[in-house]
């Protein structure tokens, strides 16, 4: 497993437990507004985890962009680069 496998797998738990999903109930690529009904405020929750557990802060003004798990993590994985 490669790290940006790993961080993806990462990013889908945290998702996952902020959601009340089960990890294989997760589709990385689904948008998680229109798919899981998310809000701004697990959005929030989401990352303030993420830049938690990744020890990073995430660039504002690129996060209407990160809608999905995958989205997410490719803005996490551009910002530890």
């Amino acid at each position: 497993m490669n790290d940006t496998d790993n961080s993806l797998a990462r990013v889908s738990a945290i998702v996952a437990e902020i959601l009340a999903l089960g990890p294989d109930e997760l589709d990385v690529s689904a948008d998680l507004f229109d798919e899981y009904q998310a809000d701004s405020l697990n959005l929030i929750e989401i990352v303030a985890q993420v830049e938690k557990q990744f020890r990073t802060v995430l660039p504002l003004d690129e996060l209407p962009q990160a809608r999905s798990v995958a989205a997410l993590n490719d803005l996490l994985t551009r910002q530890a680069a």
